[in-house]
């Protein structure tokens, strides 16, 4: 089945918001034998929202709407729809009701600006939102089927799940098994070349490589599901040593997961990526049982004060060495009585590097036991990017350091 996909919101354009609904309901609706094939950005204006329903391709019957089903003066959605469908706006008491009702709950008074939340149509029907206030729309005339939904991710996805995908895999009656391996630690090329062979010819699954500066997904598709189960295998028999998950579980969340089924603790010392390590392992639920903290150790004293950091080694070999590292990874473990501890230090830039110490050199060590294991690594000279690469360098050497343990 083809599906068109409209993306509402001016902050979208203006790039003030990063669409992230657009690939997941691109992913999500792939299982169920859809795919999307028309996809187009608009602001937040009722002419445009009508010109583009009226240039959606003939092949497509099913169109996807996200944003612009809020209450303030911008969120014009449903109104455009309402009147493109030819249906009339009926006040439903009942469910303005229910939400004054929730927000007494939460001891507050619900503005009279979101009564038209509680607007649906005479013809078609609302999507519950389990997530918010703003209710989705099912409308429809003898060309196709619109579903409108809020552009809030959360809620979106609710709505997806819940009603509009069931409602897709009732039509196609069909079924596409896929299998995301979750790689980290190689380039797409060096992928891409140490299963060559296997891709010259995967019919009928389809092979994808999808990069990310923290690491390349590769997607297996197929109508069938044994014949994906065997490409994966010989898949795996390649390049297991760089598949950390499969779907779209994170690198902190396998970690987790096996320092638990260990029973380890671990703790943390980080200079440039400011507690960033901490964070990703702490978004996980349940880390209180293996992470016992950390120290965001920025400056040479605290290095010194909180994590024993000689002040020889910072004259001798400076913050960013393998030198510090190691006794920042042992201070950290000290501190917290942990059984593994892993430091990062480095120069994240834009500015502060040397020819000597360049920026993007980072200097990684994991303590554990009698294993010191300290690495060098030059990233790039954007901060934001060598910080999560340190973090993500990081955890992987935890996962490493645990599965050859």
């Amino acid at each position: 089945m083809n599906v068109g996909l409209i993306t509402i919101g001016n902050e979208l354009l203006s790039g003030f918001t990063t669409d992230t609904n657009s690939a997941w309901i691109g992913q999500s609706i792939l299982e169920v034998g859809a795919e999307i094939t028309w996809h187009v950005t608009i602001g937040d204006q009722a002419n445009k929202i009508t010109a583009v329903l009226d240039q959606i391709p003939e092949d497509i019957k099913v169109v996807l709407v996200t944003g612009g089903l809020g209450p303030t003066h911008d969120d014009i959605t449903q109104k455009t729809l309402f009147e493109y469908f030819g249906v009339q706006p009926v006040f439903d008491e009942n469910y303005w009701n229910i939400l004054n009702a929730r927000m007494v709950k939460r001891v507050r008074v619900m503005p009279v600006i979101n009564k038209n939340q509680a607007i649906r149509p005479d013809k078609g029907s609302v999507i519950p939102n389990n997530s918010g206030s703003a209710r989705g729309l099912h409308l429809n005339n003898d060309r196709m089927d619109v579903f409108a939904m809020p552009g809030v991710p959360r809620e979106m996805k609710d709505m997806m799940s819940s009603t509009i995908i069931p409602w897709i895999h009732d039509k196609t009656k069909s079924k596409i098994y896929v299998r995301t391996l979750r790689t980290t630690g190689a380039m797409e090329s060096v992928l891409a070349e140490k299963i060559a062979d296997l891709t010259e010819d995967t019919r009928p699954v389809t092979v994808a490589f999808l990069p990310q500066f923290t690491g390349v997904d590769i997607r297996l598709m197929c109508p069938e599901k044994n014949p994906l189960i065997e490409i994966e295998g010989k898949i795996r028999d390649k390049v297991d040593k760089y598949i950390y998950a499969t779907g779209t579980v994170d690198l902190e969340e396998i970690v987790g997961d096996m320092l638990s089924e260990r029973g380890y603790t671990i703790a943390t010392a980080e200079s440039c990526t400011g507690g960033l390590i901490g964070h990703r392992l702490t978004n996980v639920p349940g880390s209180s049982t293996y992470f016992l903290g950390g120290v965001i150790s920025y400056s040479n004293d605290m290095k010194m004060k909180t994590l024993g950091v000689q002040v020889n080694t910072l004259q001798e070999f400076g913050a960013v060495s393998k030198q510090t590292a190691t006794e920042m990874a042992h201070g950290a473990r000290d501190f917290f009585g942990s059984d593994l501890a892993i430091a990062v230090t480095g120069i994240a830039g834009p500015g502060g590097g040397t020819a000597e110490k360049p920026v993007g050199l980072v200097y990684i060590t994991l303590v554990h036991n009698d294993t010191v294991w300290a690495k060098k690594f030059k990233f790039f000279t954007d901060r934001k990017l060598n910080n999560r690469l340190s973090s993500q360098v990081a955890l992987n050497m935890v996962r490493i350091h645990l599965l050859n343990g």
